[in-house]
């Protein structure tokens, strides 16, 4: 990783990007493995006539969530500029109630 200033940020090369995407409905999930830590950054989901909330989990503590929706819109997008970390071992999950598909952003770099 390079030093920039008083951070240690990624180098690209050093990261693996994520998409992990559910269809219709079902939750994300992922665990991350030993030496790693999981970044995200947004998520993206379709929605149809939808009011529902959407949280976003670590392990079993809500990090984020999202609840207020308008029928008019096709989509919805939640950025989180600094990121939400997840280190090894730490299960992350997107409770997703779309019926469309849903995706979640972000990158995996090594401890």
């Amino acid at each position: 990783m390079a030093k920039k200033d008083d951070c240690y940020c990624p180098e690209p090369s050093d990261l693996r990007v994520f998409r992990l995407g559910a269809e219709m409905g079902d939750h994300l999930s992922y665990t991350v493995p030993a030496g790693k830590v999981l970044i995200i950054n947004a998520w993206m989901t379709g929605i149809m006539n939808s009011n529902l909330g959407y949280k976003i989990f670590r392990n079993s503590e809500v990090v984020a969530e999202r609840s207020q929706y308008h029928w008019t819109q096709e989509s919805v997008t939640q950025v989180f500029p600094t990121g939400i970390a997840f280190f090894a071992g730490d299960t992350f999950t997107l409770e997703s109630y779309s019926s469309k598909p849903t995706f979640a952003y972000g990158y995996e770099r090594d401890a």
